[in-house]
């Protein structure tokens, strides 16, 4: 089902009104009229004005702005939220490309002037703030030649909207408006909500003031195309994975026990075709930045990176699901000729039925990477600060005692894999649990379909690949465990990663070749990844997310034919209370600075599959990208002439507009190019 307009019901219509109006005065903008840009090059030698770009003479990359947090649908007056963090395109027809990205926002929790967003009504009047999921539509030729021209994006904008409108929680039922009534189950969202359908109202500080529930805090999600490693192969739909992130025991009276004692955060699996969010608790429930699948290699098994947060919870290892296909709850075989809508989609995707495993290695090997041995302490954290630590080394995936039983066995998240990990009658037999801080960023598989990953270590700065060589499924149940090589790609060192700047990326201080505020070269709270593959090679784009004063940091390290990294190239910097733009009292949106502060990028997203020509100079039509097309059309294009799309988060740019209209913090959907052997 396409859907491609704001659904316009109740509340949303009279706010989405009294927003526009509220704007009027705060340069109101449609769609794509921004054409400044948050990114810059560093220090600027032009005069920097309101709603303009500061420096962008980037050397290894250009950039276009698509669309501005603020910025209004001219037909619904409803505006795109921010901050901006997960992003994807794919198309809705042969003439058009739908670019999604979801807003990473905290609610009463936020900062912002107005930290609630808009409410963001369902098919069926229940309402949420605090994150949301939007969808711009345009036009397919335009969006192709769009950074051939100087043209506002404005000018190929045919619609927006959300990507579902409805959704069920944690209980397997569809939400409907709040009650505390206890036996009434589709009244309740997870994040507030007890097994026993007990909700646990917020402390009066927190109450939501704008709508029913809160999207807690969607990140890195995830668009991941049906059957993309072949036939049968990976989903058996398209897909949008989300998870609300992090932690929320601040709302409670009790702080983190209340938090613990409900269901947990939702990893939540959107029916992109049907509009319909999937809260899957089998996939865990203890909030993540970031879930995506790797290739099986196998028709009955699906393998899902799960990346991040542990519900403030410390320690834990790196962790995959891995689901099998066709299967309820309990491991049977599902009859579709029974089974309800939700049963059915989750079941033939493998989310009903599976196990999430972490990474554990021998005795042995856990002596020769960190000096004491202990499930209970940070020691990943310990092995990449480590210089003389051994660059590689074998490990197992392996599960816990735990496995989510099914739709009448609610648990609570304190209950859940969540605890397990360091205790000592959980540890593998001859195995410890290699744990580490949970906070793990964006992940970034082999476009080529080998089940291995990269994954960022934020907490201390770290690069880290794990290869699981080939899985060995028997098509009859879970696996006992999975073998895997891991290998530190960047260690938390300094000296470990200095960046090609070209002429420019000069900083009050120096320049941002190295972190200026660690004083280090080093990767610095890696948080967006994405793993590029084209005919020159492969390549990781870097963002960072470390508060730094002097800018954070977009890059791209270029992997050897090991993939090893040979060499790093600045893309752009953005924020940072030295910010050239900052310091001028600039903002892209034009009336929308708040106060100079951090920025971040958040996440790439390749588009080249979708604006490529065949020799005859037509698109691909959308039958001819299914499967493993896109890459296939992408590896076979240099990297100079490869095309993406990304988002920047900017709190300092959260005023005007971006207040009036509900959107809490300001932010940037962009478009672009590089070439690191320019």
């Amino acid at each position: 089902m396409k859907i491609t307009k704001h659904i316009l019901l109740g509340t949303t219509l009279l706010f989405s009104t009294a927003l526009s109006a509220a704007a009027g005065g705060h340069g109101q903008k449609t769609l794509g009229q921004t054409t400044a840009l948050i990114a810059e090059a560093g220090l600027a030698d032009i005069e920097l004005t309101d709603g303009k770009s500061g420096n962008t003479h980037f050397p290894f990359a250009k950039f276009k702005a698509l669309a501005t947090v603020g910025e209004v649908d001219a037909e619904t007056g409803l505006a795109l939220t921010g901050y901006p963090d997960g992003n994807a395109a794919w198309l809705v027809n042969d003439s058009t490309v739908r670019v999604m990205y979801q807003s990473e926002s905290y609610a009463t929790m936020g900062s912002a002037p107005n930290p609630e967003t808009y409410p963001w009504v369902m098919e069926n009047g229940v309402s949420f703030t605090g994150s949301h999921m939007h969808t711009i539509d345009f036009d397919r030729a335009a969006f192709a030649d769009f950074m051939n021209n100087d043209s506002a994006a404005a000018d190929m904008v045919k619609g927006s909207g959300k990507l579902f409108h409805t959704v069920y929680n944690a209980f397997g039922e569809k939400v409907t408006k709040p009650s505390f009534d206890p036996t009434n189950l589709g009244a309740k969202w997870g994040n507030q909500t007890r097994p026993d359908g007990t909700l646990v109202p917020f402390t009066s500080k927190f109450r939501l003031t704008q709508a029913d529930f809160f999207f807690q805090s969607f990140c890195g999600g995830w668009y991941e195309q049906a059957n993309k490693y072949g036939a049968g192969m990976g989903f058996a739909d398209d897909i949008w994975l989300a998870a609300e992130e992090w932690s929320i025991g601040r709302m409670f009276p009790a702080g983190d026990a209340d938090a613990n004692a409900t269901m947990g955060l939702a990893s939540v699996a959107v029916d992109i075709a049907n509009g319909v969010a999937y809260t899957a608790p089998a996939l865990g429930q203890t909030g993540y930045e970031k879930m995506m699948p790797i290739n099986s290699g196998h028709k009955d098994y699906v393998v899902i990176v799960t990346s991040g947060y542990n519900h403030s919870q410390e320690p834990s290892p790196l962790k995959v699901y891995v689901g099998m296909k066709d299967r309820n709850a309990d491991g049977s075989v599902i009859d579709y000729t029974t089974a309800n809508d939700r049963d059915a989609f989750l079941a033939r995707n493998g989310l009903l039925f599976g196990k999430l495993y972490g990474m554990a290695v021998s005795n042995d090997t856990a002596a020769t990477l960190v000096a004491e041995p202990n499930p209970a302490a940070k020691m990943i954290d310990e092995y990449v600060q480590n210089a003389d630590a051994p660059k590689s080394f074998a490990a197992n995936f392996v599960p816990t005692s735990y496995q989510w039983g099914g739709w009448d066995k609610p648990v609570a998240v304190q209950d859940t894999e969540m605890m397990l990990w360091e205790k000592e009658d959980e540890q593998p037999e001859g195995h410890i649990y290699f744990n580490g801080d949970s906070k793990v960023e964006h992940v970034a598989a082999d476009p080529s379909g080998a089940p291995r990953y990269f994954a960022n270590l934020t907490n201390k700065g770290a690069l880290m690949m794990v290869d699981f060589g080939a899985f060995e499924f028997d098509g009859e149940t879970l696996p006992a465990l999975l073998p895997a090589n891991v290998t530190r790609s960047v260690a938390a060192v300094d000296g470990a990663l200095t960046l090609e700047i070209g002429d420019e990326f000069k900083t009050v201080d120096g320049d941002a070749s190295i972190h200026m505020e660690a004083g280090q070269a080093k990767m610095v709270a890696p948080d967006g990844l994405y793993w590029a593959k084209t005919s020159d090679g492969d390549y990781l784009i870097v963002d960072e997310d470390s508060g730094n004063d002097f800018g954070e940091r977009k890059y791209v390290l270029s992997l050897d034919e090991n993939l090893d990294v040979a060499a790093g190239h600045l893309l752009a910097i953005a924020g940072g209370k030295h910010s050239p733009r900052y310091q001028a009292g600039v903002s892209a949106l034009g009336g929308a600075f708040t106060k100079p502060g951090t920025t971040e990028f958040s996440g790439t997203w390749p588009v080249t599959a979708l604006i490529a020509k065949k020799d005859d100079g037509s698109f691909y039509s959308a039958e001819e990208l299914k499967g493993t097309a896109r890459q296939d059309i992408r590896g076979q294009i240099a990297t100079a002439d490869q095309t993406f799309i990304g988002v920047v988060q900017a709190r300092p740019e959260s005023s005007g507009a971006v207040e009036a209209n509900g959107a809490d913090a300001g932010g940037q959907i962009f478009m672009f190019t590089m070439d690191p052997a320019k």
